[in-house]
């Protein structure tokens, strides 16, 4: 089974249900919608499709809603205009320009703050704009490095101050549609801190969505305050374009490893995004070094890799992600299972145990969760072996397909009698041929159960010993 799992991004390419099909079929772990293009309409239709793909071929498939956020857009030009370098460009607040020595920038509270130190980027940093002045709403730039510009191109300004709450309106309105369409999981768009983590959950919860909440790190800002983000989300995600335009492209490689290692102290999911597979948007295969980047981040120790245009618009979506699948299960024959880390609360030096007994016997993990936090735990501690997933919560299982070596196997009633508890969990593993009377298996549960963070029994089974005393 391959455990570091794939989320794909759905778009003009991929969003068509007898595509979406295929792409579930081959491995889809997690379906990504980008609320940056596209209407709730069409967003409706695929996660539908994903739905009744997931359905048919009886694999689990999360969907995640991810944010557009405060991404700085160009507004409206006319055509697409060549910019060289040395021209001499001015910058103004307006929604569209019909002159091509004139780039409309819609907001005008980020333009106000720009100064000579500032340096505008465009287009994930490939063209750049060196601030010469800025009076009057107009900021006059000198072009460093030229290329082609057009309509709602995304802006960087690395170092300008940007003092917009994290979630937009569009995003307030996304959040409810996700609410609507019981979306699995929200990632929030340019995170910067604490308290855009804190604005986001208490928006989430006054209208509802209780779906776990992935901080997206894409600003300079973010990479100082991983570990209180962490504190708080249930995951993240290392968006490597703009955060390579927002700080020098050779620091990324560090930063991702860094940010992969503390996600995983901090028992919450990591995801590796942009351009893993680059040049399959337009051939059918992958470079050398593209491969090796999807193995270094497997063997890093990330929970996901996230394919981009690579699905959205490509040409080999599809192909795109069989390579992907290829080059995690090769990478993952020499993954270091089982990684001594530490033991915090109760719930980690449970599943810490739990994968101790699972090296050391060969036993099958299985984990009772009720919010899915037991099922991270046992997670962050990489057994080798499959962990299978029960809830109490019917919502949960997709939640879970996003989760390193998750597999959600079901439902079982909350229980407080543990020997009910136990054979509602093995009947359950049998006839859904998860297990079979010659394993052995190691469960993990609460006697609280249906209570999150309760998590307080293992228990080993040998599973013949089990049915034959019954």
């Amino acid at each position: 089974m391959r455990k570091t799992k794939i989320v794909v991004t759905i778009g003009p390419a991929t969003d068509s249900p007898e595509v979406i099909d295929q792409l579930v079929e081959n491995g889809m772990d997690c379906a990504r919608l980008n609320f940056s293009h596209g209407t709730f309409e069409s967003h409706a239709k695929i996660i539908q499709a994903v739905r009744a793909a997931s359905k048919k071929h009886n694999r689990r498939v999360a969907i995640l809603q991810d944010l557009g956020g405060i991404k700085m857009r160009l507004g409206t030009i006319q055509g697409q205009v060549q910019l060289n370098h040395g021209d001499k460009v001015s910058v103004i607040a307006a929604e569209s320009s019909d002159d091509p020595k004139v780039i409309p920038f819609p907001q005008a509270e980020i333009l106000k703050n720009l100064t000579k130190d500032n340096l505008i980027y465009i287009s994930d940093g490939t063209i750049c704009l060196e601030i010469i002045s800025n009076e009057d709403g107009i900021v006059k730039c000198r072009v460093r490095n030229g290329g082609m510009i057009s309509s709602y191109k995304g802006l960087n300004l690395p170092g300008a101050k940007i003092d917009l709450p994290v979630l937009t309106e569009a995003d307030k309105e996304a959040i409810k549609f996700g609410v609507d369409q019981g979306v699995d999981w929200v990632a929030v768009s340019f995170v910067r801190s604490l308290e855009d983590v804190r604005y986001a959950k208490s928006y989430m919860k006054e209208v509802g969505a209780f779906a776990p909440m992935m901080a997206k790190l894409e600003r300079a800002e973010a990479v100082g305050n991983v570990d209180e983000i962490l504190s708080e989300v249930d995951g993240v995600m290392v968006a490597r374009g703009d955060l390579g335009v927002e700080i020098d492209m050779v620091d990324v490689p560090v930063i991702q490893k860094n940010i992969v290692s503390q996600a995983k102290q901090a028992g919450k999911v990591s995801v590796i995004a942009t351009q893993m597979l680059r040049s399959m948007v337009v051939s059918p295969t992958p470079t050398r070094a593209e491969v090796s980047d999807i193995s270094n981040a497997v063997l890093d120790g990330c929970d996901a890799i996230l394919l981009s245009d690579e699905t959205a618009v490509g040409q080999f979506p599809v192909e795109a992600l069989s390579v992907a699948a290829r080059a995690i299960l090769k990478a993952e024959e020499i993954y270091p299972y089982y990684q001594d880390l530490s033991e915090d609360t109760r719930t980690q030096a449970i599943a810490s145990g739990a994968a101790r007994l699972v090296k050391s016997l060969g036993a099958k993990p299985v984990v009772v969760t009720n919010s899915g936090a037991s099922a991270r735990q046992v997670s962050r501690f990489r057994p080798d072996s499959e962990i299978a997933v029960l809830t109490h919560d019917e919502t949960m299982l997709d939640r879970l397909a996003l989760l390193w070596g998750c597999t959600a196997v079901g439902v079982v009633p909350a229980e407080r009698d543990s020997s009910k508890l136990v054979s509602s969990i093995v009947e359950t593993l049998i006839n859904s041929n998860t297990i079979t009377d010659q394993d052995l298996v190691t469960i993990v549960y609460g006697l609280m159960t249906g209570v999150t963070g309760t998590t307080n029994a293992i228990q080993v089974l040998d599973m013949k010993e089990y049915l034959e005393e019954r």
